[in-house]
C-alpha cells in the first residue's frame, strides 16, 4: 500500500509552503493568545486555548504524515531547515526527546522550590514576583506531585526503547539497499540497460521502509505530546506549550540565527574562555 502510495502524483505543492504558514499561525495567532489567557483568563478559557495549541501542533503532524506518502524526500532532507534548527532534526522533524527534556526541566527548576522555612503567603508573593503570573499557574511549576514525575519517568522510559528501534530499522534498510544494489552491480557487470531497474526497485524498497519508519517516528511524536497534554494540569499545559512554541519561535529569529551563523568558533572544537 505504501508503495502504491510513493508511486503516486507527488503534491504540487511543497511540503515547506504549508510549514510557513502553519508557523506564522502559531508565532502571530495562537502563541499570543495563550499568553493572554495564561495572564487574564478564566480556566475554561485558558482551557479552550491549550487545546487549540495542542490541536494546531497535531494538525502539523498530520500534515507531515500526508507530505511523507507525497515525497518523503522533501523531509529527510529539509533544506528549507534553517542552521538552527537542523541540530534538532531527527527522521525529518524535531527529536521526540525535545519534548520530554523540555517538560523536565520545566518542571525540575530547583531555584524556585519552595523552602521548608517558606510559608505559603511567601511563596505565592514569590510566584507573583519571579513569573508575574497568577497563583494557580505559577505554583503547578514549583511542587509537581509525585504522581506527574512518575508518568514523566515512564514516558521517558518508552522513549529508551522506542527511538533505537526505529533508528536499527534506519540502519537495516540502509544497509539492506547498499547490499542488494552492490551485489546486483556485481551480477550485472555494471551495464546500465540491466542495473538502472535493478536499482530503481532496491530504492524503490528502500524508500517504502523509510515512509513506514518516518510515519512511525511522527506517530511517536504525536503520542508523546498529547500523553504531556493529558498528564498536566490546564496551567501546567498553558505554560509548557508556551515554552514549546516559544522554542520553535526563538529558533527562527533572524537576530539570533544571523548571531549563530556569523560564530567564527568550529562548534565542534572545545573552546577556552579568557579569564
Amino acid at each position: 500500500m505504501l508503495k502504491a502510495l510513493f508511486t503516486r502524483k507527488k503534491s504540487s505543492r511543497p511540503f515547506k509552503d504549508y510549514h510557513s504558514e502553519w508557523f506564522n499561525t502559531l508565532k502571530n495567532a495562537l502563541l499570543p493568545l495563550l499568553r493572554r489567557s495564561i495572564s487574564d483568563s478564566a480556566p475554561t478559557i485558558l482551557s479552550t486555548h491549550v487545546e487549540m495549541l495542542h490541536q494546531h501542533f497535531q494538525s502539523y503532524y498530520q500534515a507531515l504524515d500526508l507530505a511523507a506518502c507525497n515525497d518523503i524526500a522533501q523531509l529527510l532532507f529539509p533544506d528549507w531547515r534553517n542552521s538552527l534548527e537542523k541540530p534538532f532534526l531527527w527522521l525529518g522533524d524535531f527529536h521526540p526527546y525535545l519534548f520530554t527534556n523540555l517538560l523536565r526541566s520545566f518542571l525540575e527548576d530547583t531555584d524556585e522550590e519552595q523552602t521548608d522555612d517558606e510559608t505559603e503567603d511567601e511563596t505565592r508573593e514569590n510566584c507573583k514576583y519571579f513569573y508575574d503570573k497568577p497563583w494557580q499557574v505559577a505554583m503547578p511549576r514549583r511542587a509537581p506531585s509525585k504522581i506527574l514525575m512518575a508518568r514523566v519517568d515512564q514516558i521517558e522510559c518508552a522513549l529508551r526503547l522506542m527511538v533505537p528501534a526505529l533508528v536499527d530499522r534506519v540502519r537495516n534498510a540502509q544497509a539492506g539497499l547498499v547490499q542488494r544494489v552492490a551485489e546486483n552491480w556485481v551480477l550485472c557487470q555494471g551495464r546500465k540497460e540491466v542495473v538502472r531497474p535493478v536499482i530503481g526497485e532496491a530504492v524503490a524498497a528502500e524508500m517504502e521502509e523509510m515512509v513506514s519508519v518516518f510515519l512511525d517516528a511522527n506517530r511517536l511524536r504525536r503520542s508523546i505530546l498529547a500523553e504531556i497534554v493529558s498528564i498536566t494540569s490546564v496551567y501546567q499545559a498553558a505554560l509548557y506549550l508556551e515554552g514549546l512554541a516559544q522554542f520553535f519561535v526563538g529558533l527562527r529569529e533572524p537576530e539570533l540565527l544571523a548571531q549563530f551563523e556569523s560564530c567564527k568558533i568550529p562548534l565542534n572544537i572545545p573552546s577556552r574562555i579568557a579569564l
